[in-house]
């Protein structure tokens, strides 16, 4: 039986979410978790922070061997990170797991994890080695079906719902516009860039939704063994 799970870990309960914890804007997107031989290379999207400033921070925590900034698209750098040899941290615990890891979304707050298993084994292996190392953790969702989409939030995150209901209250998609992004981020404290960042993966998940559901669920993980 097909089994699907999403857990929530606070930023400051792993190291890693303690490197990104320091960066207040700061949004990170698992792409893939590859393992092999001696090493974990996952490839990360991240938004909302400075290429120098995220590289300081992953070093900082003495976990990356090496971090190398490969390519930024409309605010968002792709990033191939090694990990140390030997380093135990929650991302090598999900490669390492048997998990299929659908999603793996990342903020200075909190990290969230959705999974797909053939069984509930690996899961509850996983979880053990969770509790064992101290890693505070919630189980969001534990269920055989994939939830369905909600129509309402279109599965986006609250900083993306915040920053679109912002711009479109406030006038930004009006004709001459009412307000500009500097203006916008300014409202919620954060940087033209990491508000920017929001507004463009908002729009991806409503037109992926919306125009290209196939794609979208493709995307979402149901292709990723």
């Amino acid at each position: 039986m097909v089994v699907y799970t999403e857990i929530s870990i606070p930023a400051t309960g792993f190291p890693i979410g303690k490197a990104f914890a320091e960066l207040p804007d700061v949004l990170v997107e698992m792409e893939q978790i590859v393992p092999i031989p001696n090493a974990i290379i996952p490839f990360i999207w991240v938004e909302g922070a400075r290429p120098d400033d995220v590289v300081q921070a992953t070093y900082s925590h003495e976990a990356a061997e090496d971090i190398m900034a490969l390519n930024e698209v409309d605010g968002r750098t792709l990033y191939r990170v090694v990990w140390k040899p030997g380093f135990r941290d929650t991302v090598v615990s999900i490669s390492e797991s048997g998990l299929s890891l659908l999603s793996g979304i990342g903020t200075s707050e909190e990290w969230r994890f959705e999974f797909r298993s053939e069984t509930k084994t690996p899961l509850s292996e996983f979880v053990t080695e969770l509790r064992d190392a101290d890693v505070p953790f919630t189980l969001v969702r534990l269920t055989d079906n994939r939830p369905a989409r909600n129509r309402n939030s279109h599965d986006l995150s609250s900083e993306q719902f915040e920053a679109l209901h912002l711009a479109y209250t406030e006038g930004y998609f009006e004709e001459p516009r009412a307000v500009t992004l500097d203006t916008l981020a300014t409202r919620l404290g954060i940087t033209r860039q990491a508000f920017a960042g929001r507004l463009r993966r908002a729009f991806d998940t409503l037109i992926s939704q919306e125009l290209y559901p196939h794609a979208a669920q493709e995307f979402n993980g149901d292709a990723v063994q």
